[in-house]
């Protein structure tokens, strides 16, 4: 499924589903972003990737948010940006910020910008 353009070389960004450590994840990557398994068993970008951009669902794991959905990928795509609802230690606290594209890790989190509750 086509989620929208790359934002580092225009391309199709797509949805795949995969299974990390055994968990169905789903993978959002580049076209142009391909890896593959080398000869010492580690997943490396091929020789042919003109793109290093990939997110995976489970990017915010750590603050007790289980998936980042198509539909948060599709707007962070078209607007450079959304915002996603994290939670605190054991989920007490919930709390919302910006994400935005990174080029080294795919996305990361605006801890800075404060954004009011949501009703």
């Amino acid at each position: 499924m086509i989620l929208g353009k790359c934002p580092y070389c225009d391309a199709n960004v797509i949805s795949k589903k995969i299974n990390v450590k055994g968990k169905n994840i789903k993978l959002y990557s580049c076209e142009n972003a391909k890896k593959e398994y080398d000869e010492s068993e580690q997943y490396v970008f091929t020789a042919d990737s003109t793109c290093r951009f990939r997110v995976y669902s489970n990017a915010f794991l750590r603050w007790n948010k289980k998936s980042f959905s198509e539909n948060e990928m599709k707007n962070l795509l078209s607007n450079g940006q959304t915002i996603v609802r994290l939670h605190g230690k054991a989920g007490t606290k919930e709390y919302y910020k910006y994400v935005i594209t990174d080029l080294e890790y795919g996305v990361s989190v605006l801890w800075d910008e404060e954004i009011e509750e949501r009703a």
